[in-house]
């Protein structure tokens, strides 16, 4: 366990024993491929730390599609945002067979008064997915913005008075017209035969 966590960036810095007493306290828990660590709204109450294998933290908008936020492998950890004491934000699913490294809430608290290093990698890492969510926000924005003008441009530049708009309304109306034209022929000679086979001349001949 000690070399577990030894190799999450996290605790590097931490002494050995200190590290020792935390190690003490994590429970192990294994868990098979595509299957949900916790989910969105769930109670949170435990730090994860991915001793093998991988995850990915996701999100389902309002038209159930997954969002990704990101992956996390062996040497992260997940889960930290349960030091607000808020219910899960996200979801996780394992991608291949898992370990974790579970942390109590209460047992991380004491960790964090202690390291004010590893405190200060929390913050830079809740800073760093914060930062991602405003940008992908920004980026949803944007494209709003986008989407707006250029339906505000076809508006003001009279889209259907374009001439290459007009040329592609002529070609359509010539094709719409040339297959009419046929559909005419087609009934017309279709007539003629029909009369034509009618004929008591032609049925004699044919006799």
């Amino acid at each position: 366990m000690i070399a577990d966590l030894k190799a999450v960036p996290l605790f590097q810095a931490v002494d050995d024993n200190d590290l020792r007493s935390l190690a003490s306290r994590a429970k192990m828990r294994s868990y098979p491929a595509h299957r949900l660590v916790f989910k969105e709204g769930a109670v949170a109450d435990s730090l994860f730390v991915v001793v093998s294998g991988s995850v990915k933290i996701f999100l389902r908008d309002e038209t159930s599609t997954e969002v990704v936020l990101d992956i996390k492998k062996a040497g992260q950890y997940f889960g930290e945002m349960m030091l607000d004491y808020r219910p899960r934000s996200a979801s996780v699913l394992t991608l291949e067979p898992s370990e974790f490294a579970v942390i109590s809430r209460n047992d991380f608290r004491q960790f964090l008064n202690t390291h004010p290093d590893a405190a200060e990698q929390v913050i830079l890492n809740l800073i760093r997915v914060a930062r991602g969510m405003n940008e992908r926000a920004r980026e949803g924005v944007s494209l709003g913005e986008r989407l707006r003008e250029y339906i505000n441009w076809l508006e003001q530049i009279k889209a259907p008075d374009l001439p290459a708009v007009r040329r592609w309304l002529v070609a359509k109306r010539w094709v719409l017209g040339g297959l009419l034209a046929l559909a005419v022929l087609q009934f017309y000679f279709m007539d003629v035969f029909l009369k034509i086979m009618s004929m008591s001349s032609l049925t004699t001949f044919v006799r």
